[in-house]
């Protein structure tokens, strides 16, 4: 039902969308009269269609789309019984979770909203205050008293703030969102209190997961011998379900053993990535990342038309090899997981444009793509050499240090790393 209701308002908010940019019923009404509109000519709310525009509000007497789509509950309620069963919350938490999907859509953080099927559509919140807690039981509205595994207790002072309810593959989640008001928020630190040698650079890659400015490396879990066996199990348990009968309940149990595995490394990936954070938060006072357009990375190779009419190969059979291990390194991921234990420690995350950060001399600033072969770099100037990952990362943060208005530190001649090649290999992360 909840399902339902969010497709319902979807569409409600999409013809609204297409009316705006091209009218199809005449153009909108002048909102400064507050008188009712015509629905067969115009709308009144640019958003919305349905629910009444107005409240009662002297500086501001028109509701917001989520305002007017909330008033229209009761009467749902009363033309559809059975949603009397769904907590009221619970479907106003819907609305707001339409309306966050428009406002992130807006300011370019993400797509436009689409409909959701019901393999996506595997959550519902709670308000505060309605949620209670009594030892291993759990009180949800509408449903009532339930057993659960309490994996942590919460601390005193804090306080629940939402309360998310999800399925996955193993079973039901319960996820509470605390918050302590005493506590303050610790402040971010200013550019005179950075010390440019604790300043940490970090280039992103395949091989190493990341390369840091002092020399140290986080070794890729993708490459070892453990997720190869992973990855090879998922594949065979993928083309075992493929084989099943569709409709079938053997089908269904082969699928969710393939959603298990993939709820296991993704759970595997996520706490490596928590660890990694906070190894680079420890012990720095700023950290400077790329600004990497990873969506762009990821896209197709452009068509190649030859003079026969068809089309030549243009490598993107190959370029698969790259998107998959690009989204199972999920760089994206990593740097929301620095940025949220970076603010804990007031520790700023800067992020600089990546244009040839890897091919650039961090000494003499010669930028030559004959720089760099593999994973070796040698400057054609001045003869500066080091590995081509860790000198990006020096590169990325000279950039930091800039942006941060701080003077760069003046790398010292020759070797700028303990390490050669062909003496050693940078060992990864202890």
């Amino acid at each position: 039902m909840l399902l339902a209701q969010y497709n319902y308002l979807l569409r409600d908010r999409n013809e609204s969308y297409e009316q705006v940019k091209s009218p199809k019923l005449g153009n909108y009404c002048d909102l400064k009269t507050r008188g009712e509109a015509c629905p067969l000519t115009c709308s009144v709310l640019k958003s919305s269609s349905i629910g009444y525009p107005w409240k009662k509000s002297q500086k501001n007497p028109q509701r917001s789309a989520y305002e007017a789509q909330s008033s229209t509950l009761p009467t749902l309620k009363k033309e559809r019984p059975w949603y009397k069963s769904i907590n009221s919350t619970v479907l106003q938490q819907m609305l707001r979770q339409l309306d966050t999907a428009f406002s992130k859509f807006f300011k370019g953080e993400a797509k436009y909203p689409k409909p959701k099927r019901r393999t996506r559509f595997r959550s519902f919140k709670y308000a505060p205050g309605q949620v209670k807690l009594d030892g291993n039981r759990i009180y949800l509205p509408g449903i009532g008293w339930m057993k659960f595994h309490n994996s942590r207790p919460i601390p005193d002072g804090f306080t629940m703030k939402s309360v998310t309810v999800r399925r996955k593959s193993r079973g039901w989640f319960v996820s509470i969102q605390i918050e302590d008001k005493s506590v303050p928020a610790s402040p971010a630190k200013t550019a005179k209190e950075i010390n440019p040698g604790r300043v940490k650079g970090c280039d992103l890659g395949i091989r190493k997961l990341v390369s840091v400015s002092n020399g140290k490396t986080v070794q890729n879990p993708a490459n070892t011998k453990k997720y190869k066996r992973q990855a090879r199990r998922l594949k065979l348990r993928q083309r075992a379900a493929n084989r099943k009968k569709k409709g079938s309940n053997n089908r269904k149990k082969s699928f969710s053993k393939v959603a298990l595995l993939h709820e296991r490394v993704a759970n595997k990936r996520s706490a490596y990535h928590w660890e990694t954070a906070r190894n680079l938060v420890d012990g720095a006072d700023a950290l400077v990342f790329e600004d990497l357009n990873i969506k762009g990375m990821k896209s197709r190779c452009k068509p190649k038309p030859n003079e026969n009419g068809g089309y030549d190969r243009n490598g993107q059979s190959a370029k698969r090899g790259l998107n998959r291990a690009i989204s199972d390194a999920a760089w994206g991921e990593l740097v929301k997981k620095v940025e949220v234990v970076a603010v804990k420690s007031g520790i700023p995350v800067i992020k600089i444009n990546p244009k040839h950060t890897s091919v650039e001399c961090p000494k003499c600033h010669h930028t030559s793509a004959d720089n760099r072969k593999g994973e070796k770099f040698v400057c054609t100037e001045c003869g500066y050499h080091d590995d081509a990952d860790v000198n990006g990362a020096v590169n990325i943060k000279m950039r930091g240090l800039k942006k941060l208005g701080i003077n760069p530190i003046q790398l010292p001649s020759g070797r700028s790393r303990s390490v050669a090649y062909g003496q050693g290999k940078l060992r990864p992360w202890s």
